[in-house]
């Protein structure tokens, strides 16, 4: 049975934690997509961040625990996957055609 992502609170981040997940999304060069900026993203890269006291006390957060490298029509960007999910990304490969 196939997991749906997209239908979950934070999609971008729970695939992403999922280690064959993390395989097959950099495998594939899996796309993202935001419709609220109806932006598509190629993931080339996820990296797992390794959180200390040292990192917490600089601010970040447990959650901010992948962080991201994908290409987009404007160019290579990179973030925290968290971020990702704040900023609207589903993943493309769930769309569904209406």
């Amino acid at each position: 049975m196939k997991t749906h992502w997209n239908k979950r609170q934070e999609p971008i981040s729970e695939r992403l934690r999922d280690p064959d997940e993390i395989l097959t999304v950099t495998n594939k060069k899996t796309m993202m997509y935001n419709p609220r900026t109806a932006q598509t993203a190629l993931v080339m890269e996820v990296f797992l961040v390794d959180q200390d006291d040292q990192s917490i006390e600089n601010g970040y957060t447990p959650d901010e625990d992948r962080w991201v490298e994908y290409v987009t029509d404007t160019g290579p960007q990179e973030d925290f996957s968290v971020d990702l999910d704040d900023d609207g990304w589903i993943w493309h490969d769930e769309l569904e055609v209406k």
